[in-house]
């Protein structure tokens, strides 16, 4: 998105009503809402222009790079209980290394795996005791041991997650915490958002130029900014149902019993249509989504008008008697 102001601003006003070819049922839900929030924000076009100060114009422009994550993490919870801390420990330890033992049949080296430890905590339960002409008594009695471990997983193949999902299971672990997505080098996707912005800022100053608009003898600062989007964050939930309305004026003597209706997650990519730049537009897995901003202000010369001089002259004769007289010589 280009933002520019100087002192000549011309605002074109344009409504469009656009409608998705495919909404899914996240969409339909949320349409009546979206449909508010886009006329609150659209109704005091325009947002982003405004009228600088001291003859100066503004272009803002924003980037943004999806890139494929290059390496995964999957943190697995382990919580095993027993009556005593080594059974406890013997029944942890057997679940933790027939899972360990299907990692490495999948080809993930040792190195690849982090064990890190959560809790190992004491259980404790209360006994009950009443007596006669007395109210009941609650005292804390040992219940036993509740062991508790991460399991960090490093991978490099989405479609290697589904059969470590399977090895857990066969040791009865169910719990996947989070997945975690990694870029090497991230400091390369911010110098190639950083370029492409800047060559994209010569073409605009170009357009200007055409114009007469000449940006290079301007005085200018700029400002900066970038941050990321990970899948992690980009996962909405949304529940697709259709119930039926009552209509019915005893609505004092029914009673409905509702299920409960299932929750669905999906991922939610950083929409591309506030970027004036976009590097991998299509994506079709969870992406790792780098953004990138930048501001430059310029100050404009004021232009001097030609000054018209005229030179006149007049002849003033003075008399023996003192007398000024102006003379027309032609």
């Amino acid at each position: 998105m280009i933002r520019t102001t100087f002192c000549l601003v011309l605002l074109l006003f344009v409504t469009v009503q656009a409608s998705a070819q495919v909404m899914g049922n996240y969409g339909t839900q949320q349409q009546s809402y979206q449909n508010i929030q886009y006329n609150a924000q659209y109704r005091a076009l325009p947002k982003a222009a405004a009228i600088l100060e001291n003859n100066q114009l503004e272009i803002t422009i924003n980037a943004l790079s999806n890139q494929k994550a290059s390496s995964y993490t999957v943190i697995f919870n382990l919580i095993q209980t027993g009556k005593t801390a080594d059974e406890t420990n013997t029944l942890f330890n057997a679940r933790l290394d027939g899972f360990l033992n299907e990692l490495k049949n999948l080809g993930i080296p040792a190195d690849a795996i982090y064990v890190d430890m959560v809790n190992f905590l004491p259980k404790y339960e209360y006994d009950v005791s009443k007596k006669l002409f007395s109210k009941k008594t609650y005292t804390e009695i040992p219940k036993g041991f509740e062991l508790q471990k991460n399991v960090h997983i490093r991978y490099a193949t989405p479609a290697l997650l589904d059969k470590i999902v399977s090895a857990a299971a066969h040791q009865e672990i169910y719990d996947i915490i989070k997945v975690d997505y990694f870029v090497k080098e991230p400091q390369n996707v911010y110098a190639d958002l950083r370029e492409v912005s800047f060559q994209y800022l010569n073409k605009i100053k170009s357009q200007y130029k055409a114009i007469g608009i000449q940006l290079d003898s301007a005085y200018l600062v700029t400002a900066e900014n970038a941050w990321v989007a990970y899948p992690i964050n980009r996962y909405e939930r949304y529940q697709a149902f259709s119930s039926e309305r009552i209509d019915t004026d005893e609505k004092n003597n029914i009673i409905v019993n509702n299920v409960d209706k299932p929750s669905a997650r999906f991922y939610n990519a950083v929409p591309a249509n506030d970027y004036d730049i976009v590097i991998n537009p299509e994506i079709l897995e969870p992406a790792v989504q780098f953004s990138y901003n930048l501001v430059v202000r310029y100050t404009l010369r004021e232009r001097k008008l030609p000054v018209k001089t005229e030179t006149k002259k007049e002849f003033i004769l003075v008399t023996p008697n003192g007398e000024v007289k102006s003379l027309k010589i032609e």
